[in-house]
């Protein structure tokens, strides 16, 4: 186990994250003149003279969202709500105007937030033309955002969100069930906020950026058929045993608003791939050969482990020269890994020196089947190490690292952030008397890393509060060649 490689890796992960902190992207993004009282987003010019300008937001970014366009418009807001994750809130910041509330505990929807999300629709329900609305929305934002659809009631809601996640849906699927049982999602923030103007401000957590999906869409028009959300739940058997008040909103489903197209404006301003521009420069600070591979990644753990696996294989056969460049393209081709830019492997050639880090993002799915505690950066680490060790004789002229890690902080309901894997892992914990299959088995990736080495391949950084999914580092480095004298 190399020190240097796992420092360098928390370090390209950290550097990042601090690109999509959201105090600075709302200072990049957000420009503000108090004397003609004209707001410029991202080149749109918004003229407030005249109007009351009112904030709410949903997610794991919003309070530093909240708080530096608290800086910029300062008295304008004539008042705001926050829905933020439990133990996040930053008590020492003071808002005049804004409240600030906490629910969601370990990002599932719970009564506290239900209530803020009643607050939220109460506010925006009572405004009027003059009046606009700055929404702000990261991912975290469904959970922060619970206000079923009568008949149905939050703990059923919870319940059937909770079974589709442990049936391995991603999270496209979860928010287009979502957006059908809620009261404030799929545009309908939007439309009850009518006849004021809606300004919402994104961080997308969703591969794509899919605006009608970041957060269910509270601001985005719905534009799935009535069919979508049921043909999710019988993809994964759950149509049969849904409770009465979902199959009373499902048969019923339709509720022929009007939604406001020219009076409702959305901007993305954070994503992943901000995230792995930042990941770039620093590779280059650090003297790597940096490649973005994709911001696309989806699949199951397992899987993706292996493509990653296979990827490593076939580019260290390229870097021994047993490979031509369209050959290695052609290969990597065939692994299928989602939005993979192959373009970029014409790089590879600049330098067969420096080390590679391979840079991807996304999200991935776990099938949780055990009883135990982890996440799906942390699985993937441990997953990627074992099929590593299937292969690690074609492999042992190399050192391989890989960080997988969530750009929120939080890996499901742990402390770290993800976890580090490497070629020799399985060798090394084995001979310590760990059973790397058992811990996988029972998804207890978190306590594996934590009783292997002294707990020093786990990421922690805490909350960031922000999130634009998940950073893949990958490390490759060619060993020096031993000459006997």
């Amino acid at each position: 186990m190399c020190k240097l490689f796992i420092n360098d890796l928390i370090q390209i992960f950290k550097s990042s994250v601090s690109a999509v902190l959201p105090e600075n992207l709302i200072r990049s993004s957000l420009k503000y003149n108090p004397t003609n009282e004209h707001l410029n987003i991202l080149g749109k010019t918004y003229n407030l003279l005249g109007k009351n300008v009112y904030l709410v937001g949903t997610g794991k970014a919003v309070q530093n969202m909240s708080r530096e366009v608290e800086n910029i418009l300062q008295s304008k807001i004539k008042y705001g709500i926050i829905s933020i994750p439990m133990g996040s809130l930053d008590v020492f910041n003071k808002s005049r105007n804004v409240e600030y509330f906490e629910g969601a505990k370990d990002n599932l929807p719970d009564n506290s937030a239900q209530n803020t999300a009643l607050k939220i629709k109460n506010l925006i329900t009572q405004l009027n033309k003059d009046d606009l609305l700055l929404v702000l929305i990261s991912g975290g934002g469904s959970a922060l955002l619970p206000l079923p659809k009568s008949p149905i009631t939050l703990e059923e809601k919870i319940g059937l969100v909770k079974k589709l996640a442990n049936s391995g849906a991603d999270i496209k699927e979860l928010n287009t069930v979502r957006k059908v049982i809620s009261d404030l999602k799929g545009g309908q923030l939007a439309v009850k906020a009518q006849p004021a103007q809606v300004v919402s401000l994104i961080l997308s957590d969703i591969v794509g950026d899919p605006l009608d999906l970041i957060a269910s869409g509270p601001t985005v028009q719905n534009t799935d058929g009535a069919n979508k959300a049921v043909d999710v739940l019988k993809k994964y058997n759950l149509i049969d045993a849904l409770p009465k008040s979902v199959q009373t909103l499902l048969e019923n489903n339709g509720d022929n608003l009007v939604f406001p197209t020219n009076n409702t404006s959305n901007y993305i301003i954070g994503s992943n791939k901000i995230s792995t521009k930042a990941a770039v420069v620093q590779c280059i600070e650090l003297n790597y050969l940096p490649l973005v591979l994709s911001n696309k990644v989806t699949g199951n753990v397992q899987d993706v482990a292996n493509k990653y696996s296979k990827l490593v294989t076939v580019i260290c056969k390229y870097l021994r020269q047993n490979l031509e460049i369209d050959e290695l393209k052609s290969n990597i081709k065939k692994l299928e890994i989602s939005g993979t830019d192959l373009k970029v492997l014409n790089e590879i050639k600049i330098s067969n020196k420096k080390p590679l880090c391979l840079i991807l993002g996304g999200e991935i799915t776990v099938a949780v089947k055990g009883t135990g505690k982890g996440g799906r950066n942390q699985q993937l680490a441990l997953e990627f190490s074992k099929y590593l060790h299937k292969v690690k004789d074609q492999l042992n002229d190399f050192d391989i690292f890989i960080l997988s890690a969530g750009t929120d902080g939080i890996d499901g309901p742990t402390d770290a952030a993800g976890a580090i894997g490497y070629l020799n892992l399985i060798s090394e914990s084995t001979a310590d008397g760990l059973d790397v299959d058992k811990y996988l088995a029972n998804n207890d990736t978190y306590n594996f890393f934590k009783l292997f080495k002294n707990d020093h391949l786990h990421v922690f950084t805490g909350h960031t509060n922000t999130n634009v999914m998940d950073i893949h580092l990958i490390i490759i480095k060619r060993k020096l060649l031993k000459v006997n004298v």
